[in-house]
């Protein structure tokens, strides 16, 4: 899996975490990969609604209960705010 983004052109970054906001991403995945992460973003929606306390989930250790070997980069799903 590779991981490629588009930094936005405002330049703002979030103060709690250091992270850049992306105008764009592209992920260049195989077919099981693409499954996977489905299977993952489809589990932390799922948490979403059955704990109040959810904040975030690292696709690198939800792989790695599979797959051992992935040495691809980490996605990390954290939840916006709460609907």
């Amino acid at each position: 899996m590779e991981l490629f983004g588009t930094p936005d052109t405002s330049g703002r970054f979030r103060a709690d975490d250091g992270v850049g906001r992306l105008s764009e991403a592209t992920l260049y995945l195989s077919v099981s990969e693409m499954l996977k992460l489905s299977e993952f973003l489809a589990k932390c929606a799922r948490e979403t609604q059955e704990f109040d306390l959810w904040d975030h989930e690292h696709f690198a250790d939800f792989i790695s209960g599979s797959d051992p070997s992935f040495d691809g980069p980490d996605i990390i799903v954290h939840l916006a705010e709460r609907e």
